[in-house]
């Protein structure tokens, strides 16, 4: 009887060691797994949470990286059913699956399947702001804009600093032919990011909405032209537009240091339009009133206009913009603490 005894108790060490060895085993493999991914090394970084994964298929944290080691090797249907597991466990990175899953869905050109993924997925986590934009854009893609609004919206409602919102809601309203709902997002966004190449096409984009409905021919021949835009409840913002560019294009005329020229025509445009806003804004709600209006009717109120133009500025006027922060490091520092408050 107690050899039986001392034969189980050995086996059960035994169990017990070869656990311990294989959970550490595990641990290992997975920490070299995440360091290759972090270091872009995908194919590295499969191997390893495959070997993972071998070890312990109950591992959801397993599954979920190979899911996206799958998918930043473009391996979407590998990576669509690695997502699928994760979601079907009900764990803890079930969340962050549903965002991968509809991305590989996307991918693999299954666009009403990831459609129906992200709305799923928003059943159970209404607030993910992904979740939503990954909706908005996939319905942008279809041309659904009024669907693609709805949802981006709700994304920046949830998450304001997330600045690839704003940029489709740029695009979105661009596409619906609204020019101020266009600009403001785009405003937004650049107050956000300034520094990467969608940037400048950002900043190049709501110039050349500044610019639209004004033609000139000489110094002093100026018309204002429709633009094919809607006058809606920014009408007067709309209308006002026109003459401001206008009356730019006649100030402008013999300047020297062109570059600067401009940055001190596009501040003096901005604090305009900010006040026309600011006067347009009484009894009007919405969410274009209460979040985009109100936020540059605090910068006007503030006397930050000079100082955010030149800040969104820098991604294609990245020299003279710090200049004048040099010739202005009060003002501009001012501004910086007080948009770290907000």
């Amino acid at each position: 009887m107690r050899k039986i005894k001392l034969l189980v108790l050995i086996l059960f060490v035994c169990a017990v060691g070869k656990s311990k060895a294989q959970s550490a085993d595990f641990e290992t493999i997975m920490s070299r797994g995440l360091s290759d991914y972090e270091t872009g090394k995908y194919e590295e970084a499969l191997s390893w949470f495959t070997q993972a994964f071998k070890l312990d298929r109950k591992s959801d944290e397993a599954c979920y990286q190979l899911a996206l080691s799958h998918l930043a090797l473009k391996d979407y249907t590998n990576a669509a059913i690695y997502s699928s597991k994760v979601i079907d466990r009900k764990s803890e990175l079930s969340e962050d699956a549903y965002l991968l899953n509809g991305s590989a869905w996307e991918n693999l050109g299954r666009n009403k399947k990831a459609r129906r993924i992200y709305n799923e997925a928003l059943k159970k986590y209404p607030s993910n702001y992904l979740l939503h934009y990954n909706l908005a854009l996939s319905f942008f893609n279809e041309k659904e804009t009024g669907k693609a609004q709805e949802h981006v919206t709700r994304a920046i409602e949830i998450y304001p600093a997330h600045a690839s919102s704003h940029l489709l809601l740029a695009y979105i309203m661009f596409d619906k032919g609204e020019r101020i709902k266009s600009m403001l997002p785009l405003y937004y966004f650049l107050l956000l990011e300034q520094d990467s190449d969608r940037s400048l096409i950002a900043y190049n984009m709501l110039n050349s909405l500044w610019s639209q409905g004004v033609r000139q021919k000489g110094q002093r021949d100026i018309q204002l032209v429709k633009a094919g835009f809607k006058y809606d409840e920014f009408a007067s913002a709309e209308l006002a537009i026109g003459m401001i560019k206008a009356s730019e294009n006649v100030k402008i005329e013999g300047e020297s240091k062109i570059s600067n020229a401009i940055l001190v025509r596009f501040a003096e445009n901005n604090e305009a339009l900010f006040k026309i806003l600011k006067e347009s804004s009484k009894d009007k709600y919405g969410f274009y009133w209460e979040f985009y209006v109100n936020f540059f009717n605090k910068v006007q109120k503030n006397d930050f206009t000079k100082a955010y133009s030149y800040l969104i500025s820098s991604c294609r006027y990245n020299d003279d913009v710090l200049l004048w922060m040099s010739d202005h490091h009060k003002e501009f520092y001012t501004f910086t603490a007080w948009m770290k408050a907000q």
